[in-house]
């Protein structure tokens, strides 16, 4: 009996124990038995700052789509001189270089031939005149047949008609310019022996000048005679050269058989001599005229999947504006759609920046 009642009595204390036991480990732990080390701890959401932008005010303008071509210059006259008397050259006035005035002697063949033969026909024009003044009177007074008459009539009609072929020929034994020009070259020398038609000189007009261009077919149509275009001449050695306006005076009808080009010629002014024929210029042609479009800059278009969007900055927020545009010209895009005037473009930090997010605009 007593046994049984001990261990009644050590199984009691032994359940009262594991009960302590128990109670301790809850009082360390609350929340419904949760260690406090395990309990989610919510974390504040980052904000996000606003992405410094350049922006631009959109402005409707007048867009001029241009092309740009080669060309040649050369003079407005290029004029080879030939002598048209035969004989020794015996005097050169001009040197290479010399600016010459329309009619001013360059140079002069031996005339002592030319001069005695005119001397000669002169006596004969004056004797033939003489007589034909006293046929006539006779022939009035009916002393003389009219083939009497006739015949001094064609007589002094010879005589002249000599005269006036050696006075010509005197003039021609002096090679003149024709032109106000340049001597650019002399092709004979004092002392030498010309014919009839040997090429003496050239002159050349370069107060104003020629510029050849070759014209693709895709281009020809855009250009009309009359139309005003902008010629660049070249950049050598640093220097620049400002551009000048010249006009078209012809485009050519046939086109180039080997290069599919028609050749069109365009007048400047050079009364300053600053450029001289054979140099090579850049002549710029309007292709059309687009009047109140809306043009941004390329490199403002942001190209994501597929799709074409520009930011506009709307309460210091970005927001996308999908774009339908048009033709490039010279580093803008005309927009068709999806952008109206007056908006504040993202220029730069585009890419940097999503629909909706904060922006700051700081001077470009």
């Amino acid at each position: 009996m007593k046994m049984s009642s001990t261990r009644k009595l050590l199984t009691f204390i032994a359940v009262l124990a594991l009960i302590a036991g128990a109670g301790i480990i809850f009082a360390k732990k609350g929340n419904g038995g949760l260690d406090r080390k395990h309990v989610p701890v919510s974390t504040p959401m980052p904000v996000k700052r606003p992405v410094n932008v350049v922006v631009q005010t959109t402005v409707p303008r007048t867009v001029r789509e241009s092309f740009t071509l080669p060309g040649t210059l050369e003079a407005w006259e290029d004029l080879t001189l030939a002598l048209e008397q035969p004989g020794a050259i015996v005097w050169v006035g001009p040197r290479e270089g010399d600016r010459l005035s329309a009619g001013e002697a360059i140079m002069k063949i031996d005339r002592e031939l030319l001069i005695s033969r005119r001397s000669r026909n002169q006596a004969d024009y004056d004797l033939k005149k003489k007589q034909l003044k006293r046929v006539d009177s006779l022939f009035r007074e009916k002393l003389v047949s009219e083939r009497v008459f006739d015949e001094a009539k064609q007589a002094y009609e010879s005589a002249a008609s000599l005269l006036d072929q050696s006075a010509i020929a005197l003039k021609k034994s002096v090679l003149v310019s024709p032109i106000d020009g340049i001597l650019d070259r002399l092709l004979v020398d004092r002392g030498e022996y010309g014919n009839i038609g040997t090429p003496a000189a050239v002159v050349v007009r370069v107060d104003r000048l020629k510029v050849l261009v070759n014209v693709p077919e895709k281009d020809v149509s855009f250009i009309q005679k009359g139309s005003e275009v902008t010629v660049l001449p070249t950049d050598v050695n640093g220097t620049k050269n400002s551009a000048i306006t010249g006009k078209v005076i012809n485009v050519g009808y046939q086109a180039d058989p080997m290069t599919r080009t028609y050749r069109t010629k365009i007048r400047i002014d050079n009364h300053h001599g600053q450029y001289r024929p054979g140099m090579i210029v850049r002549v710029r042609f309007i292709r059309r005229i687009l009047k109140d479009v809306l043009a941004i800059p390329l490199y403002s278009v942001v190209d994501r999947d597929g799709e074409k969007f520009v930011f506009v900055v709307e309460e210091g927020k970005a927001v996308k504006r999908p774009v339908r545009l048009g033709s490039i010209i010279n580093g803008k895009v005309i927009v068709k759609d999806g952008l109206s005037s007056k908006e504040k473009l993202v220029i730069k930090g585009q890419q940097l920046i999503q629909n909706g997010a904060p922006v700051n605009v700081v001077e470009g």
